[in-house]
């Protein structure tokens, strides 16, 4: 996954570039530039996401998580992960019908089907809820050793 989030950022970094040298030293606009930027960053982030979920680097609020002790700790981290894993499925379905129902939309620069763009939503969330479902499962190995 972290190669994947390299070559997104890699690509974006080129592709912002190549935006910027064409409109300020050659003085021509490539319009695709600001859309091809716009889409690799929403990949990269729903795939980051997955990536800071499994590291446990997402934002959280610090200031209740450290009060806790540690049995209570585990029983609110496990309580979080099944409700994110609802809400992740959720997202799915719906993430689903969003790109079938956008198949025959063309983005307006690149003139790709909108439904490619769209599907970073579900592949994102499934990403997630494999490590979320990951999480659930060791911290049931551990309620059972």
């Amino acid at each position: 996954m972290k190669i994947a989030l390299v070559v997104l950022l890699t690509a974006m970094t080129i592709d912002v570039v190549i935006g910027i040298v064409a409109r300020y030293v050659l003085l021509i606009s490539i319009p695709w530039t600001e859309e091809l930027a716009r889409y690799l960053m929403i990949w990269t982030g729903f795939i980051g996401f997955g990536v800071a979920y499994r590291k446990r680097e997402l934002i959280s609020v610090r200031l209740f998580v450290g009060k806790l002790p540690p049995n209570l700790l585990r029983i609110a981290l496990f309580v979080s992960d099944v409700l994110c894993s609802i809400f992740l499925v959720i997202v799915v379905v719906y993430g689903i019908k969003l790109c079938l129902d956008n198949m025959g939309q063309l983005s307006p620069a690149l003139r790709i089907s909108m439904s490619i763009i769209y599907a970073i939503i579900p592949l994102g969330c499934v990403l997630f809820l494999v490590f979320v479902v990951e999480s659930i499962s060791s911290f049931l190995k551990l309620k059972k050793g």
